[in-house]
């Protein structure tokens, strides 16, 4: 694996995390060789081997060897332009429940720490053209609020020492919408990562997890 890319774009939570991701694997983000990397989501175009840009951003206007095009990612300190903000919108709400409870769509959400894992591997061996990048499930929004509002509960009675039998109960909510969105064309992602040795396109990050951590940055 190459052990050199220049990493560049705007130094946002995304950017942080990757950046993060391959200095923890001894990857030298600021060399003038190797793989140039792009966290692009608008402003000027420039030449790079591979861009990242969130599905929500007009195509890359300018040829690339790959582009990976980030679908319902979420980042628990913070999407920005990254991804939907229904989940930070749902914990701010429940935190301060004035008026109506926020309302999104059916997700194929992707925790931040499942792309940066993969494209710290995908990049010593980019494919060629545009690659989607989801989470294979699909969870209503109904669902992810459930879970969101089970979670902020359990969090709540902790702090307050309060915790009562329903706060351990096994909650397994219904994710599938009754009408899914068509998901990302996941092949692609898949093949390239058998390429590069890993196992497909295998998203590790349970959704309660990153909600969890989602709640942790809010709250903290």
């Amino acid at each position: 694996m190459p052990n050199m890319v220049t990493l560049q774009g705007e130094e946002d939570n995304f950017f942080l995390t990757l950046k993060e991701r391959l200095e923890r694997i001894e990857i030298d983000t600021d060399s003038p060789d190797g793989v140039h990397i792009l966290c692009w989501h608008s402003g000027p175009a420039v030449e790079c081997d591979l861009v990242i840009r969130p599905s929500t951003s007009n195509p890359y206007p300018c040829e690339v060897h790959c582009e990976l095009v980030l679908h319902d990612m979420y980042v628990p300190s913070g999407s920005g332009e990254w991804g939907p903000k229904e989940i930070e919108h749902q914990v701010s709400w429940l935190n301060n429940p004035v008026g109506k409870r926020p309302q999104g769509e059916p997700r194929y959400w992707i925790h931040v720490r499942d792309v940066v894992d993969m494209i710290s591997v995908l990049f010593s061996n980019l494919p060629n053209g545009v690659i989607d990048v989801s989470g294979r499930r699909c969870w209503s929004h109904e669902a992810m609020s459930s879970e969101l509002e089970m979670l902020f509960k359990r969090v709540k009675a902790a702090e307050s020492k309060t915790f009562q039998l329903e706060n351990l109960k096994i909650f397994e909510p219904k994710t599938e919408p009754t009408v899914s969105p068509t998901r990302p064309n996941l092949s692609p992602l898949h093949s390239a990562c058998q390429k590069v040795g890993l196992n497909g396109w295998h998203p590790l990050v349970p959704f309660r997890v990153g909600l969890m951590e989602s709640i942790a940055h809010q709250l903290l």
